[in-house]
């Protein structure tokens, strides 16, 4: 059972339902201490509070898997809690492997395991697109050739679409140079992508799911071969950011998490560089397109709920919940959570706030202390076979939590 459809069925303290949502689980009486070994601690609690509270959102893309800017993706997620996510255009499926003789398609699912578990280190959400790794390409006209313009063009747009990004960011420059053809290919169709996500009458066949979305701005994020600034965008519109610091729950600083999380890449061969990370360090951006900015590259961007219609009592709530969250005692805020739980699922249905929705229910589960566990007792049934299914709830709390059966 996931942390949504168990949160689904939690109701409050005697007598107040959560919205409409059918009960399994019910809180008979005040909540009372969570100990912090036995679930997430009351630090990572908080900073994931601190994460529900930020709107803030942007999208990293580039060609293969270790193109991304992992200590970037670890200073924005982390350090400033915005939802940052990698598109990797390819899952490096022609690329080389140090560890073993997995070539093309096998060596594609071990290099998205590789960024998958990459992302849970930084903080980062993973996305990927149809294109295929074919190994090095010197002409990016021959890379948009061979992985189909239109369908990974589309793939983009869909990705916009659904983690609608305030600001975009390329690892590499639209304009060809010196670099590999893939790398210059991303960049273009980032560029493409950027002016069609908000088009309705681009990709049409996406809409009936989705909603056009456009993001702010662009950039590109500068420095190293083929990042340069030649030809990539207004030279009179860049911005310099420092993204050092220290995470907040773990203590260890951006560049050590950015190090070990880099070092998921063992196919490639960044396995031995695993918790590196130096001290101060800038990235520079330059925009391609968009409005422009001077001082940071969510500049203009309202971060906070308000950008949400109706959003308003939902930023309030969340300051209150923060104001008042005990890390020692992650339980007694059961009931104010829930009660944030519910005036959040009057708001409308779409992709961000429904992953709101499940963020929060993973912060009640983590206050509650509580886990469910379900077994079964053989690996494959078939059409008309009884299944037999074994829960087991954990739960660490002092909160009194009822299970009911649910048809």
């Amino acid at each position: 059972m996931n942390t949504t459809n168990l949160v689904k069925r939690l109701v409050s303290c005697p007598g107040t339902v959560v919205n409409g949502l059918a009960g399994v689980l019910l809180l008979m009486a005040a909540p009372t201490s969570a100990r912090a070994e036995d679930g997430p601690t009351g630090a990572a609690i908080a900073q994931e509070l601190q994460a529900f509270r930020q709107m803030g959102r942007v999208l990293y893309i580039a060609a293969p898997p270790d193109d991304e800017n992992t200590q970037l993706i670890t200073y924005l997620a982390r350090g400033r809690n915005y939802r940052t996510a990698f598109l990797s255009l390819t899952r490096g499926d022609g690329g080389q492997n140090l560890l073993g003789p997995e070539f093309g398609e096998a060596l594609g699912v071990a290099r998205t395991q590789e960024l998958l578990a990459a992302r849970k280190l930084d903080g980062g959400r993973q996305f990927f697109s149809r294109a295929l790794d074919f190994g090095f390409s010197k002409d990016y006209r021959e890379t948009l050739k061979v992985w189909d313009h239109q369908e990974v063009l589309a793939d983009i747009v869909r990705v916009i679409r659904t983690f609608r990004p305030d600001v975009l960011i390329t690892r590499f420059s639209p304009q060809p140079s010196g670099t590999h053809g893939h790398h210059t290919a991303s960049a273009v169709l980032a560029l493409e992508a950027f002016k069609l996500a908000g088009d309705p009458n681009a990709f049409p066949e996406q809409l009936p799911q989705l909603t056009p979305w456009q993001p702010k701005r662009i950039w590109m994020n500068g420095g190293g071969p083929g990042r340069g600034t030649t030809g990539a965008g207004d030279s009179t519109n860049s911005v310099q950011m420092e993204i050092d610091g220290t995470d907040p729950v773990s203590g260890e600083s951006f560049g050590a998490i950015a190090g070990r999380s880099r070092a998921m890449h063992k196919t490639q061969g960044f396995g031995n560089f695993g918790g590196r990370g130096g001290g101060a360090r800038a990235e520079s951006f330059r925009l391609l397109d968009g409005e422009p900015a001077t001082k940071d590259i969510l500049d203009g961007v309202d971060t906070t709920w308000k950008r949400v219609p109706g959003g308003a009592d939902i930023g309030r709530l969340t300051d209150e919940a923060i104001s008042a969250f005990r890390p020692a005692e992650p339980a007694a805020s059961v009931p104010a959570l829930l009660e944030l739980r519910s005036r959040l699922s009057m708001l409308g249905r779409d992709p961000v706030l429904d992953e709101k929705r499940h963020q929060l229910d993973h912060i009640l589960l983590g206050c509650l202390g509580l886990r469910v566990e379900t077994t079964v007792r053989q690996a494959e049934v078939v059409p008309g076979e009884e299944l037999q299914l074994t829960h087991q709830v954990i739960k660490h709390s002092s909160v009194p939590v009822r299970w009911k059966e649910s048809k």
